[in-house]
């Protein structure tokens, strides 16, 4: 069998997905593309007389079903995390598989709605203020010192002289 395109799962209802597959030798499409966290349902439409396609085997989750000729059989698999489910005939001739990817548009989309909802109920961005660096620390850690009698006021000065450049 010629490889294809994936052929995407579309949605349904509220929530499910949904793949209409030929059974003719072998499994059109053979390769499918599905939203992860999402059941789906595979609708086979069995057409073709060999043995071979008399049952479908699956990996994850390991589901072993029949396939009736003539007879549209629905398998509705469980949402699951991204990754790849395979599936062949109960004689391991003919494959095809599932490539179930995470659904990126979702939570961005979530995203922006709970910026949305929280700028609506009057919350506010608050960028917090970047932490100075030591060297912009040091006048008030010497000017500390000084002022706790660690130091004297002759390394006071040196210290204000050194941090402006000067030797």
């Amino acid at each position: 069998m010629i490889a294809t395109q994936p052929v995407r799962a579309r949605l349904v209802g509220r929530g499910d997905q949904i793949v209409e597959v030929v059974v003719d030798h072998g499994y059109r499409p053979q390769s499918i593309v599905a939203r992860a966290g999402v059941p789906l349902r595979l609708v086979f439409h069995r057409r073709d007389d060999d043995p071979c396609m008399d049952r479908i085997v699956f990996s994850s989750p390991h589901l072993d079903r029949r396939l009736a000729r003539g007879v549209d059989t629905t398998i509705a698999l469980p949402a699951q995390p991204a990754g790849e489910i395979r599936f062949a005939c109960g004689m391991g001739r003919y494959h095809g598989q599932i490539e179930l990817r995470p659904d990126t548009s979702s939570s961005l989309e979530a995203v922006r709605a709970a910026a949305a909802d929280a700028l609506r109920r009057g919350w506010r961005l608050i960028r917090s203020p970047v932490s100075p660096t030591g060297e912009e620390r040091a006048p008030a850690v010497v000017r500390a010192g000084l002022a706790r009698g660690e130091i004297t006021e002759d390394e006071f000065r040196r210290a204000g002289t050194c941090a402006h450049g000067e030797p």
